[in-house]
């Protein structure tokens, strides 16, 4: 069961992608966002100038991503990755430890060895040195998009998650991915999404990722359900999205207020191959750097 979490000003819903797919019973919704949650369910393909990705309702959307996993998504995201131009991009995983070593020389005396008379071991060095170990990043990125952003677009943002995580397992990394999204309720207060994708233990899921990160009516099957699970009441429309450093900040005053648990990196949405392209440059770079906790 996914968890919702609240103060004055921040709601969050969180949990896994099962916990996620019990948005679809309405008796998980609390009972202040229902109607709209069932008014939501009904709206699924029937136009209102929105881009569904081809679902003709909410079930449909529903076995996608409980179920059949995102096939069609899936498989072209295999064909693309092998080209695209990021090879020998990741960083090495390594880890900086702090080792001791006892000498005739170092930086301190051990009292017990002097007084043994082992002098060649009396002294003792910590050094710091690096070695391969399975070093743990949480990269969120947002999911999903206003009403702008149709199907075409949102199989890049699932393809650029995809990728990061088979760049950076290969390069040794321990990834989990979570889904993110936060909307603004009434100019007052926000209401945010977490949804543990993968975790850093398990095998990348192609093609549940894929439908949730870059299929339109995934996401507005189970992102819209999402914005209803909120302690607060929602606008009809869903409230306006968050993105860029506004985005960013949410999340961190989350993390500090104990609502979620730390994000090493957010990544920026991908809706064209050039921003994909951009997006895990710039994430690598700041990954080589140190600057991904």
């Amino acid at each position: 069961m996914f968890r919702i979490l609240s103060t004055e000003s921040d709601s969050v819903v969180a949990g896994t992608l099962s916990d996620m797919a019990g948005l679809m019973d309405g008796a998980n919704i609390p009972e202040n966002n229902r109607e709209l949650w069932g008014r939501d369910l009904g709206n699924v393909g029937q136009g209102y100038g929105i881009d569904f990705g081809g679902l003709k309702s909410a079930e449909e959307g529903a076995r996608i991503f409980t179920a059949d996993g995102w096939q069609a998504g899936a498989d072209r995201a295999r064909a693309e990755l092998p080209f695209l131009p990021l090879a020998d991009l990741a960083p090495e995983a390594v880890a900086m430890k702090r080792r001791r070593t006892f000498a005739d020389a170092g930086d301190s005396l051990r009292i017990d060895a002097a007084m043994a008379g082992n002098w060649d071991r009396a002294w003792e060095t910590r050094a710091r040195r690096t070695s391969r170990q399975p070093v743990t990043l949480s990269i969120g990125c947002a999911f999903g998009g206003n009403s702008e952003i149709d199907h075409s677009a949102m199989f890049w943002n699932g393809l650029q998650m995809a990728a990061l995580c088979d760049l950076l397992e290969n390069a040794g990394w321990r990834i989990e991915l979570r889904a993110l999204k936060a909307n603004d309720v009434n100019g007052k207060q926000v209401h945010a999404q977490d949804w543990t994708v993968k975790q850093a233990d398990q095998p990348l899921r192609m093609d549940t990722t894929l439908a949730l990160f870059g299929h339109a009516g995934v996401y507005r099957t189970f992102g819209w359900a999402g914005n209803k699970a909120s302690a607060f009441r929602a606008p009809s429309t869903g409230g306006s999205v968050q993105t860029g450093a506004t985005m960013r900040k949410t999340f961190d005053r989350l993390t500090r207020a104990g609502l979620i648990p730390p994000l090493s990196l957010i990544v920026p949405p991908a809706y064209t191959y050039d921003a994909l392209l951009a997006n895990i440059r710039a994430a690598m770079a700041t990954i080589r750097q140190g600057a991904a906790a």
